[in-house]
């Protein structure tokens, strides 16, 4: 009787495992989350700076109308080394979540000697632990929620790339155009030593005329080296980006590079929505559920496991006399461990993941608010370049107009050429501020499109 028991025991306890184990608790959802971790969002509807209402829109890399933009951008894409680690660290992530899954079914193998020896035996068996309390299905979970937090980060990797790929471009072109002013300024300051020399060798100027034109030379051509290393830098930024070597070889072909206008307003969307759309905070939305699951997982494995086993095992021995009847051997178990003392190694294990369930909460909830951060700065910034660069539109145009007029008097004999080389310097020195602000402002742009969570292409992942 306690033979047919011990073979039937295990038979029950299957259908009655799987009838009253228990369900799994469902992390928080995004409302839930988002009033957890940030309540300082409770009641803002819109943002605290002025935005275009509407949702933000993909591919907004195109609104540049850059298609060499967009060929660096998918290069920088395909190449760059941070993105090939982030991609390795998803194939990883979805490795785990085949291992930790594998639990819920039931593991077989074999066993087996043969060969030249008096016994041989082949022994099939197959083992499955019940996941009463949920403790591998909470394992299975966090690891799927942690595959997903991967694939989002390196989806907002694939983002971050895009976006220092077009600052970097922009910064090429912003440091070409600046080195090539300064060159002109430096021919300007040139013409006027050799003036300074001429009025002193007919006696119309002070000896120190010249010396004070040289040294303001001095400073102009220094400066200039200042541009030539600046663009030579940005250049090998962009390279490392695009995964190259660092050259400097592709500065050479921007010369005659504008830098683009400025695209409309994007559309900004509401605070709120915000916090789904950004790949980085779903990421942290994710890593939140993995904690959860885990603290769950650990909770489960402080209470009895249930397994059960079986096996058929053939002998065949030419020393010990067996029981034909006997052969093959045949068994099946059942085993029931309950932890009793394990030097509180268990109960710190879901203290340490009740704790990482905390950290994660406030690390979404920290992640959450400089985004929406990130936000307002980048609309409140739109509005003063825009100012900026409409006062700074009309001081290059006057100046222009000043240097025309100066010509113009030179022309009839009515001006020195000395303030014609001047005016032309004011100018210059205009158009170079403004073509700081312009790249400033393409570089806030950018920063405001990222940070809106908008894709920078439509078909990102095709063209990767």
């Amino acid at each position: 009787m306690s033979s047919s028991l011990n073979k039937t025991l295990p038979v029950l306890l299957v259908p009655l495992a799987m009838l009253f184990g228990c369900a799994l608790q469902a992390p928080p959802d995004s409302a839930s989350l988002r009033g957890q971790a940030v309540p300082a969002l409770e009641g803002q509807r819109t943002w605290a700076n002025e935005a275009a209402a509407g949702e933000p829109a993909d591919d907004w890399l195109a609104s540049f109308d850059d298609a060499e933009l967009q060929r660096l951008a998918r290069e920088a894409i395909a190449h760059n080394g941070d993105l090939r680690l982030a991609a390795v660290r998803v194939e990883q992530a979805q490795a785990l979540v085949t291992m930790q899954s594998s639990g819920l079914l039931p593991s077989a193998g074999v066993k087996g000697r043969a060969g030249h020896s008096e016994t041989q035996f082949l022994s099939i068996g197959a083992s499955w632990e019940i996941d009463l309390w949920g403790r591998i299905r909470a394992q299975s979970c966090a690891a799927k929620s942690q595959y997903a937090a991967t694939a989002d980060e390196y989806l907002w990797a694939q983002r971050v790339v895009a976006a220092a790929t077009a600052k970097a471009w922009f910064t090429l072109i912003r440091s070409a155009k600046l080195e090539d002013r300064q060159r002109q300024a430096v021919a300007v300051q040139e013409q006027l030593v050799q003036i300074a020399e001429r009025r002193v060798a007919i006696g119309a100027a002070p000896d120190t005329e010249p010396a004070e034109a040289k040294n303001a030379l001095r400073t102009q051509v220094d400066s200039l080296r200042k541009a030539e290393l600046a663009r030579s830098q940005a250049a090998q930024a962009l390279e490392l980006l695009l995964g190259r070597y660092p050259a400097g070889e592709i500065g050479n072909s921007v010369g005659k590079l504008e830098l683009p206008a400025i695209p409309i307003a994007p559309q900004a969307g509401l605070p709120a929505d915000l916090l789904d759309r950004r790949p980085d905070l779903t990421a942290a939305a994710h890593r939140v559920a993995a904690a959860f699951d885990l603290r769950q997982s650990a909770e489960a494995a402080r209470l009895p496991s249930i397994s059960i086993s079986a096996a058929i095992t053939g002998i065949r021995s030419d020393v010990l006399l067996l029981n034909q009847s006997g052969t093959p051997i045949k068994g099946l178990n059942g085993a029931i461990f309950a932890p009793l003392f394990t030097g509180g190694k268990l109960k710190a294990r879901a203290d340490y993941y009740s704790a990482e369930q905390r950290a994660a909460m406030i690390a979404y909830g920290n992640s959450a608010l400089q985004a929406l951060g990130e936000v307002d700065a980048g609309l409140r910034a739109e509005s003063n370049l825009a100012d900026r660069t409409r006062q700074l539109q009309d001081r290059v145009n006057e100046s222009q107009l000043l240097v025309q007029r100066e010509e113009a008097r030179v022309s009839i004999g009515a001006s020195d050429p000395r303030g014609v080389l001047k005016a032309r310097q004011t100018m210059l020195a205009a158009e170079m501020d403004l073509i700081h602000l312009r790249g400033d402002h393409l570089n806030q742009r950018i920063a405001l499109l990222l940070a809106l969570g908008g894709d920078w292409s439509r078909k990102a992942m095709e063209s990767a």
